[in-house]
């Protein structure tokens, strides 16, 4: 009898160099976040997700770390907490990526001084960017639930779900992320008013961000009688560890770093809350939207006269 093996295997000593490396890799990048959150040209609320995603990277490759420095005291809530972080980190970094594709799409549809506004064509890019949204969210449940437990060796029906499931949700994920560059691809094409350097720098992101969803599917047929075994049927040895690291968690850390050095809240001109609408808001909501944007500009000014001399 035998269970499906951890992906990265169970920490060991051949996963301390690497989980502190991208324990300390992650925790520089937080504080630069936090800066640049107080700065009005980068702040905004797809810029606020990566930076909960990087604060929460230096924590689980603390826990790994820890584990790794004293062998076989790693509980089974860390290792699921683990196995589910590693399985739905990719999946993160691609949601933040559709969001900003999303606001590119639909700024290529309103109105300028020398185009006009395209309604239907934004309410379908808002469709097909909805239905990619859930395709992720589908990858993400099945997931959690593929790592929610660990089931003993005796248990083959659990164990098979469990097999199953994560596979579903990482070939999900991977065709997600394969669709959001087949979109990148035709809108630098098929759409002139779309940003180029936009679609540069997310075509470098979700090329990067197939790799780790690729690295799963290759290595999750793997079974062992033992997740603490020293062997390559565990996926304990140290060339599992290297390639572990540097396949499946290196492009994540790449990715993460990019939202960091590049502004892509003035890049893909996302503003601070980006589009989440269904629809266009009706009169009466831009009445009252331009309302409380005057009044805030208005606020600003008196505010910027008050503190001259």
């Amino acid at each position: 009898m035998s269970v499906p093996s951890l992906v990265g295997g169970i920490a060991t000593r051949d996963d301390l160099p690497g989980a502190i490396v991208f324990a300390a890799a992650y925790g520089l990048l937080v504080p630069i976040f936090v800066y640049r959150l107080f700065d009005e040209r980068w702040r905004s609320i797809i810029f606020i997700q990566a930076l909960a995603f990087t604060i929460e990277r230096p924590v689980m490759f603390s826990l790994r770390a820890s584990a790794a420095a004293n062998p076989n005291t790693e509980s089974s809530g860390v290792t699921k907490y683990m196995q589910a972080t590693f399985a739905l980190a990719f999946l993160a970094l691609a949601q933040n990526v559709l969001r900003l594709l999303r606001v590119m799409l639909i700024n290529t549809t309103t109105a300028t001084p020398s185009d006009v506004d395209e309604p239907r064509r934004r309410f379908w890019y808002r469709r097909w960017t909805d239905f990619l949204m859930v395709l992720q969210l589908v990858a993400m449940i099945l997931g959690i639930v593929a790592t929610a437990s660990l089931p003993p060796a005796s248990d083959s029906g659990s164990n098979h779900t469990h097999w199953v499931l994560r596979y579903v949700s990482s070939a999900l994920g991977l065709v997600f992320i394969l669709l959001e560059t087949l979109t990148l691809l035709w809108a630098s094409k098929a759409l002139p008013r779309i940003d180029q350097r936009a679609v540069r720098l997310l075509l470098v992101m979700t090329t990067l961000l197939t790799i780790s969803p690729i690295y799963r599917l290759v290595v999750m047929h793997h079974t062992t009688p033992d997740i603490h075994a020293p062997g390559h049927q565990a996926l304990n040895t140290k060339a599992d560890k290297v390639a572990f690291y540097i396949v499946h968690l290196l492009p994540e850390f790449i990715v993460a770093f990019l939202f960091c050095a590049f502004n892509v809240k003035d890049i893909c001109n996302t503003g601070f809350k980006g589009d989440g609408r269904w629809w266009d808001e009706t009169p009466k909501e831009r009445e009252t939207r331009e309302r409380k944007e005057q009044e805030k500009a208005a606020k600003r000014s008196s505010s910027e006269q008050s503190e001259d001399p």
